[in-house]
This record gives structure tokens, sequence and C-alpha cells, in this order.
């Protein structure tokens, strides 16, 4: 009997206060597990026993992975899903009383705020520069689409980097 797939479109970001993770957790307690992640938001699953499996998404720059990074999560227990962009995702067992985060100490949860806001802001500003530079050019028809997409993508990155920067100041006020 071959094995049973499935694929899910679903749109997310990491700054979405774990709804992501709890629909994956959900997915595995009704025997779907998480094989991959595809762009644009394409999960793959494939049916196996039931599991209360946690689920956490992390960043960190591609241009940064290190060995190091990842046998220390897996030390910790975490079985590393897939890494997309310098996005990964992590699976570890549900355990009941204990905390299933990768980052437990506020340093560490501020140094993962600090990462996203680099990848919001850097994103925000080349929109920006592209956008800006557009002003000067000739508009035909396919650069008046491609504008019209960066206009819509202004205000949910300035969202993005509101949240992120919001969050931040709330942790340093906890590390203090």
């Amino acid at each position: 009997m071959s094995e049973q797939r499935s694929h899910v479109y679903k749109w997310f970001i990491e700054l979405d206060d774990g709804n992501i993770e709890q629909w994956l957790r959900a997915q595995a307690l009704a025997g779907w597990h998480l094989q991959g992640f595809l762009a644009p938001c394409r999960f793959s699953f494939v049916r196996g026993e039931p599991a209360d499996d946690v689920y956490r998404f992390d960043s960190f720059p591609a241009w940064k992975r290190s060995s190091d990074y990842e046998q220390l999560c897996q030390d910790a227990g975490w079985e590393l899903v897939f890494c997309w962009w310098g996005s990964y995702c992590w699976r570890k067992p549900a355990a009941d009383g204990k905390p299933n985060d990768i980052y437990t100490d506020t340093p560490s949860k501020i140094a993962r705020q600090q990462r996203l806001l680099t990848y919001f802001g850097l994103t925000g500003l080349l929109l920006m520069y592209n956008l800006i530079g557009s002003s000067d050019r000739e508009m035909d028809t396919l650069r008046m689409v491609l504008t019209g997409v960066q206009l819509a993508l202004v205000l949910p990155m300035s969202y993005l980097i509101w949240r992120t920067v919001s969050r931040l100041h709330r942790l340093r006020r906890q590390a203090l």
C-alpha cells in the first residue's frame, strides 16, 4: 500500500501568535504529519499514526546557517522538519507540564525578534527603494502592475515591522 499524502495551502507569517503551530499540532493529532513546506504556502503532509507533536518556527539568517544552532535544537529533542530561506520548522513530542519552546529565556527571545526585525526591515527598505525608483521611470503595463503590487505590500510590511518592534519593546521591559 502506498503512502497517503496531502497538500494544504495556508498563509502564515511567523508572528501569528502560534496559530499555525496549533493548527499543525491538530493535524498531527489527526494523523497528518508535516513533511515539508513549499512556496508560496504549501504544506505537505504524510498520513501516519496520530501523535501529540508540537511544532515551532524559528528564523535564522540563511547566510549564518550554523550546524551548532541545529545541533543545539536537536540535543534539546527537536527534529528539523524543514528549512526554507532561513525559516526553520521544528517538531517535538509534547511534554506534559514542560515548556515546548525553542527559546525559554528572555535574551534569546529578544535576539529572535531582532532577527525578524532585520528581515522585515530589509524587505521594507527594498520595497520603498523600488517604489521611489519606479516614480522616475516610464510606466508600461507590467511596471504599473508591479508598482501596484508593491504599494499593496507597504501596509502589511509596515504592520509586521510595528508588531515586531512592539514585541521587542515588551521583551526588553520584561528583561529589566
